[in-house]
């Protein structure tokens, strides 16, 4: 900030250590324009001393590098005559300016110092990343996080989810981030799977900044005097905005007074030091005592969290009041109100219901979030009306929770990640059976499927699935279930039988009182369009003037608007009561807030036992899968090649798929499309808010004005390394059998239909952007992808880890046409003539099933070995089941014996059909559930 150049003396001891060190000092040099065409300051020997006198000082100024004359006779120090007073009086007065200027060289020397120790730490903290999570190839961003405080407002505006450069939460790295999403992975430790992302290209033209009118982007067609008018009168409602709700107004000076980085809490070092659980906490999940927070953390600072936990709830009451205006209600009214009911049936009224322990329990998520500055996961599975159709994929009001919501979260300390993973025409079924591995780690989840899943047994499947799937692995996070109508008495159930802690929203849809503008709420129903002119891009395809999904049981982009604010009012009087309780909490005991506050490890631990220990045959989920009913009381996971799901690329079942042992084959997506633009979408001008109305989004993200207060650094840009990705589909090379196994990959298995992009179902979503689509700002999501073999593609071999209950089924559609397996077009042979003399003798294995009229036959094996060659009609009759609506789940491994050890193993699990069918054999594979 001086412009002065960084210097300093490394330690010795590491050389790997000091270049490190040396490179953020020549960055910090060259940002500063130090070395701009003069030459860097030598690196002295050692520091000097700093003065104690007027003369010392003198002397220390030279030393430091002080101007000196440049008088002809070189003669600088001559001492004026002590007889004469005026020389006195110019000698005082040199004296005076000698100290002052003293005064100001060492207050430089300490910014310098400030700036040398904030790039030690910077890059101390980074090697220690770097260094035990092998990933060098992120050190600018790894430098900016350091950087920014944990309360400082991410970068960020309203074109879709921030970018997070804030210090290490217990969320990283080791836990998810938003599917492994690039927003998300800038500082990865995983190499592989960041070397899997595709270049989206997220920078794009556009400015990532708040005070910037979404409207005046430079790939809007508009003249260049709109785009300034557009700019005057987004700046003027930003100022409005401040004058009547206010701004976040938090600023941490602790960097500033110590001339070091704030402490924070090593969260994967004590993980693994810990080693893991013990009775009383999850370390993995933060869970730490009030000794664990190490001095001038955050959370032991009295001054510091007085004043966040101030900014908190005046940020809440900002963003309600915003809601109540929106929609014309009495600002002290109770119509946005939530009704906790203990033990009996919610009033009349409101906006939500809660049971009195299920909305402690969701102020108790959130102060654990705030406390460890976690990410906090939502999802919504659900059918055509909850994935949006009939509007564009962001107006859907699981994105528009998201949308005002975030920057709530990330005031708070929190990451935000909401996912909208509901697919049209079906129920959850097919998504909930694989649990944590379509739905992903979820702390909150949205049931809204009442139209296709009107029996209690299927809403039991999802609801158990959903609390069953966090108790895997060390994070086990046991969500709170939420109903948008239709599956309270699933619920209730849950709520008496395990304590489950659920809730629901109530009442009928609202709408927005505008305060200047006339809408007839009947006709403008929607607004989605497939494109708005840009100037950047020029198409030749048709994109459709009309939008498709518009029927009459969907929901307009104002009934999912609803929706979304119902869901917003319950967290913000989550989030009051959270903030209540923590300021009067350490008000009476002292920071850090103890733990029994938040720490959610025991009563979580009892809600997972009683799930576990049901009687799986009497649960409603039981009697729908009553020819496997132990899948109701076991965490399910899988995968699929349906969209959208949470972790995209790793969630595919060709993730799993075992490569084929000469070329390296894995199942390939065929006839995939290519992005046709990449960046993120534009913001539509024909759905703003109507000016003057209330912009509830953006009273959320408030802030001061530029200039106002000292920003921190921070890059808005990726790595080189990142930039240069292209999508590479990780491998996963799991258990391999000892010796020659005569069950070996097949090379005519593919992927046909799999949507183009990145489909998670985030705000970050980039989905369906290809040459053939007529609608490319649609944004959904929902596709059917299908794995498809038939009788010459050989074995689907899937490496499964951890497996431990021995069982496996199949979402499997028999009914694909004769002939349709493009990958296997022109083939005559099994593996298109493949000589192998490991698939001459696969049959050898065990003796072969007696034939049968029907060319149509499955196979399965385990670790090499045939378990099973059911014909079509056993295969059909006896181990597939409707479970609902276009939904036949088949059972294909089920080994009760060997689950009773509970013995973790490695399994090759492989499915074919046989040979003898041909191409005329075909079968489609949609999802997979193992456990």
């Amino acid at each position: 900030s001086t412009g002065t150049s960084i210097t300093m003396d490394p330690p010795e001891e590491n050389d790997e250590l000091n270049s490190l060190i040396e490179e953020t000092i020549n960055d910090a040099n060259n940002a500063s324009g130090a070395t701009n065409g003069a030459p860097r300051r030598p690196r002295q020997p050692s520091r000097p001393q700093r003065a104690s006198s007027s003369s010392g000082a003198a002397a220390n100024l030279r030393t430091l590098g002080s101007p000196r004359s440049n008088n002809n006779d070189g003669d600088t120090d001559a001492s004026p005559p002590s007889s004469s007073f005026f020389s006195r009086r110019v000698l005082l007065l040199i004296m005076i300016a000698s100290i002052v200027l003293a005064l100001v060289m060492v207050a430089a020397e300490t910014e310098q110092e400030f700036e040398r120790d904030a790039a030690t730490n910077t890059v101390l903290a980074r090697h220690h990343f770097e260094t035990n999570n092998g990933n060098k190839n992120n050190n600018k961003n790894g430098q900016q996080q350091q950087r920014m405080g944990f309360h400082d407002p991410s970068p960020e505006n309203l074109y879709g989810a921030n970018r997070y450069y804030k210090p290490k939460g217990v969320g990283y790295p080791s836990a998810p981030r938003g599917g492994l999403h690039p927003l998300y992975v800038l500082e990865s430790d995983f190499v592989e799977e960041v070397s899997a992302l595709p270049d989206l290209d997220y920078d794009g033209d556009y400015e990532d900044d708040y005070e910037a009118s979404p409207y005046a982007d430079k790939r809007l067609k508009m003249t260049d005097d709109e785009r300034e008018a557009e700019r005057k009168e987004w700046a003027a409602k930003l100022q409005r905005i401040r004058d009547e709700y206010g701004s976040w107004n938090f600023r941490d000076d602790y960097p500033e007074r110590n001339k070091r980085e704030r402490p924070f809490v090593d969260w994967a070092g004590l993980a693994e030091s810990k080693g893991g659980d013990d009775d009383n906490y999850n370390v993995h999940n933060g869970e730490i005592s009030k000794e664990g927070f190490p001095k001038d953390a955050w959370q032991t600072d009295d001054a510091y969290v007085a004043n966040f936990l101030s900014e908190g709830k005046k940020l809440v009451e900002r963003v309600r009041t915003a809601i109540y205006d929106e929609y014309g209600w009495d600002r002290d009214g109770v119509q946005g109100t939530v009704h906790i009911p203990d033990g009996t049936d919610p009033k009349a009224g409101g906006v939500a219901w809660m049971y009195d322990a299920s909305m402690k329990a969701l102020v108790k998520k959130l102060l654990k979030a705030m406390m460890t500055n976690d990410h906090f996961f939502v999802t919504l599975g659900g059918h055509s009306a909850a994935a949006g159709h009939g509007n564009n994929f962001f107006q859907s009001y699981m994105l528009e929770f998201q949308r005002v919501m975030e920057p709530v979260f990330d005031r708070l300390g929190m990451v935000l990640v909401s996912a909208n993973l509901a697919q049209g025409g079906m129920g959850t079924i097919q998504s909930a059976l694989a649990g944590v591995g379509i739905y992903g780690e979820n702390d909150f989840v949205v049931w809204d499927s009442s139209m296709t899943e009107k029996d209690g047994r299927a809403q039991d499947l999802f609801f158990r699935q959903a609390l069953l799937s966090g108790t895997t692995g060390k994070r086990k996070r046991v969500p709170i279930v939420f109903d948008m109508g239709g599956g309270k008495g699933a619920l209730d159930r849950l709520h008496g039988e395990v304590g489950a802690h659920v809730g629901g929203v109530t009442g009928a849809n609202l709408l927005p009182k505008f305060r200047n503008t006339e809408v007839n709420f009947n006709e403008a129903k929607y607004n989605a369009v497939c494109w708005t002119d840009r100037s950047d891009i020029e198409w030749t395809d048709v994109q459709y003037d009309t939008y498709g999904g518009q029927a009459s049981w969907h929901p307009g982009n104002y009934g999912h608007q609803s929706s979304a604010r119902k869901i917003t009012l319950v967290f913000l009087h989550a989030l009051e009561e959270a903030l209540a309780l923590w300021e009067e909490k350490v008000a009476e005991e002292g920071n850090p807030l103890d733990g029994k506050y938040w720490h959610l490890h025991e009563e979580e631990a009892q809600i997972r036992e009683a799930l576990l220990n049901a009687d799986a045959a009497a649960t409603e989920c039981g009697k729908l899968l009553d020819f496997i009913p132990r899948l109701c009381t076991t965490p399910m996971r899988g995968a699929g090649t349906w969209s959208p799901r949470r972790d995209p690329y790793h969630s595919n079942t060709r993730a799993l798929a075992k490569q084929a042992s000469d070329d390296g084959y894995v199942p390939e997506m065929l006839n995939a499309q290519e992005q046709l633009y990449k960046g993120r979408d534009v913001h539509i001008p024909g759905q703003r808010i109507p000016k003057g109305e209330v912009d509830v989004a953006v009273i959320a993200r408030s802030v001061k004005p530029k200039g106002s207060v000292r920003r921190r650094k921070r890059s808005l840009s990726f790595s080189d390394k990142h930039r240069q990705q292209t999508y590479r589909q990780p491998i996963y090379h799991g258990r391999h059998l000892e010796g020659d196994s005569k069950v070996i990959p097949g090379k005519g298995w593919a992927v046909e239909g799999h949507p183009a992009g990145f489909c998670d179902g985030t705000l970050n979503s980039v989905c369906y952007r290809d040459k053939n689509s007529h609608c490319l700002l649609s944004g959904h999501n929902d596709g059917r992808g299908s794995m498809k073999g038939d009788g010459l593609s050989g074995w689907l071999v899937l490496d499964l880890k951890d497996v431990t209950e021995r069982m496996f089924l199949a979402r499997v559609e028999t009914w694909a046409p004769h002939n349709s397996n493009l990958r296997t077009e022109g083939w005559k042979t099994v593996n298109n003539a493949t000589k192998d003399a490991r698939l001459r003798q696969r049959r050898k294995l065990k003796k072969p099933p007696p034939p049968l009229p029907d060319t149509w036959r499955f196979e399965v094996a385990v670790n090499g070995e045939i378990q099973h060659s059911w014909n079509s009609t056993e295969f059909t009759g006896t181990q597939c089941h409707v479970a609902s609506y276009n939904n036949m789940i088949c059972l294909l491994w089920d080994d009760k014996e060997g689950a009773l050890k509970k013995e973790k193993e490695d399994v090759e699990f492989a499915v074919r059909l046989a040979g003898e069918g041909g191409r005329a054999s075909v079968v489609v594979i949609s999802q997979i559930y193992y456990a």
